[in-house]
């Protein structure tokens, strides 16, 4: 396994990547310093749209993949009633979708209970996995990264089975 400190590291291994690449995100709440301006407003106001151009790195990053051939998705698993952390990212997501990544949601009491409580992680191609790290505040420091044959097809099987039974973003909030 090879240590990943930080976005300046995850991204040439994101842009690596020939086919896909897969998100799989099991937590209901995140801290992102990137983000506590848009939080704060949509905690104050949920109707409001948290995107904006602080958020346009990641969209144009996916939509740069996407138009190089990759698919990019993500599978979140959460629990029912949503936090407010999840609904801000049901509002954030409808951004993501546009720059063309892919995002499926599964209620936590739906999901195989291992796969509730997994890592979050990254698999790219089916044959590497970027384990996310966290400090003790919750906020992404990092990620371990791996190309060995059994921990990539045990987060295979992981992404196929959420997969296959989370629901597409529009379906999940009814758009």
């Amino acid at each position: 396994m090879r240590l990943l400190h930080g976005p300046d590291e995850l991204r040439p291994v994101f842009a690596a990547a020939d086919r896909s690449a897969f998100h799989l995100e099991t937590r209901d709440d995140y801290v992102s310093e990137s983000e506590s301006e848009s939080l704060s407003a949509f905690r104050a106001d949920e109707t409001i749209d948290p995107g904006g151009e602080w958020f346009s790195d990641w969209t144009n990053h996916v939509s740069a993949t996407v138009a190089g051939g990759v698919a990019v998705r993500r599978a979140r698993i959460v629990s029912e009633p949503h936090t407010l952390y999840t609904r801000y990212l049901l509002a954030l997501s409808r951004h993501n979708v546009a720059a063309g990544e892919d995002i499926r949601y599964l209620a936590r009491h739906d999901a195989d209970p291992s796969d509730a409580i997994t890592e979050d992680f990254w698999l790219f191609d089916d044959r590497l996995v970027a384990f996310s790290l966290y400090d003790v505040r919750g906020v992404w420091v990092g990620a371990a990264l791996t190309e060995e044959p059994v921990i990539v097809a045990h987060a295979v099987a992981i992404r196929d089975r959420v997969w296959s039974v989370a629901r597409p973003f529009g379906e999940y909030t009814n758009l």
